[in-house]
């Protein structure tokens, strides 16, 4: 039997602004072998809500491992913490808000070079044509 992880206060308090700022996410997804708090798929954002447990040199030393591991499988890790959370929520919700709205600038610059997504069919076209104009060389 698995026992489902309790959702914070906090943790209910953030997924609240996300809503309110129509910004989907999914609560405690698996993600590259670890739970995180907040999944925002639209920027492969990870949020963590982090409480007293997480300042214990331990939980620490965990927290920075789940952090390599989440960003070396191309996500971004955000932390916040209960009390910036509980203090000034709209502020935390900005921030996430701040980050997906780079995220889609980044995506409208890369399709604006390459608005098709073809330059790696290209490429691909001119060596198929070098290796067919060598072979046929070698054919005559």
């Amino acid at each position: 039997m698995r026992l489902q992880p309790s959702i914070t206060a906090a943790q209910k308090k953030l997924a609240q602004g996300l809503r309110e700022k129509k910004i989907p996410y999914r609560e405690n997804q698996k993600v590259a072998g670890w739970e995180v708090d907040i999944l925002i798929p639209l920027g492969h954002l990870a949020v963590e809500i982090d409480g007293f447990f997480h300042l214990s040199t331990a939980q620490q030393m965990k927290d920075e491992e789940k952090t390599a591991q989440l960003t070396a499988a191309g996500y971004h890790v955000l932390r916040f913490t209960n009390t910036e959370i509980h203090e000034d929520c709209e502020a935390c919700v900005e921030r996430i808000n701040s980050l997906l709205e780079r995220y889609k600038a980044r995506v409208k610059e890369a399709q604006k070079e390459d608005p098709a997504g073809d330059a790696w069919r290209k490429n691909l076209r001119k060596f198929r044509e070098k290796f067919e104009d060598k072979t046929e060389k070698e054919e005559d």
